[in-house]
């Protein structure tokens, strides 16, 4: 029996489980390396966004916007063609390349980055129909009383906060 077992085998079964514990502590390795390139992503994301959201928060001041307010409120007042022009938001450019991948980001983060969203298209929208023909043909207080909800509107995600 002992011819049997001969160091050939021997080295050949110690190899076998040195090559065995190898695959498992680089699969383990590897699975931390990608857990580690998922979380950074996962940052670098979030940071990109708010980032993105703060920029136009930034914009948003509610004194300003009361002063446009005004400012057009007067203008309607002083002439009876006037009619206010809404410039169209600014692109956003981080959340159009990152929405295919917000899938990775954490249940806290997508959910309020929705809400803002779906507030932001809304005003776009509503700036977008303020910019239309048929506005203009409106009666200068059904224009009026859309601005102001447009402020109100602006006002409002001007407030939003970055909840977690």
């Amino acid at each position: 029996m002992q011819d049997w077992i001969s160091p050939a085998i021997v080295a050949i079964v110690v190899s076998a489980i040195v090559t065995a514990i190898g695959w498992f502590v680089a699969y383990r390795n590897s699975l931390n390396l990608e857990k580690e390139r998922r979380r950074e992503k996962i940052r670098d994301f979030q940071i990109a966004l708010r980032a993105e959201i703060r920029s136009e928060l930034h914009h948003l001041d509610e004194e300003n916007l009361d002063r446009d307010l005004k400012s057009v409120e007067t203008a309607y007042k002083a002439s009876k063609s006037y009619s206010v022009y809404v410039p169209g938001l600014a692109r956003h450019a981080v959340f159009d390349n990152l929405v295919k991948e917000i899938h990775i980001l954490p249940e806290n983060v997508i959910d309020p980055l929705i809400l803002y969203s779906r507030q932001r298209q809304l005003l776009d929208q509503f700036a977008s129909e303020m910019r239309s023909e048929r506005f203009a043909k409106l009666a200068q207080e059904r224009q009026l009383e859309m601005y102001r909800d447009f402020v109100a509107v602006t006002k409002y995600l001007g407030r939003w906060q970055w909840t977690q």
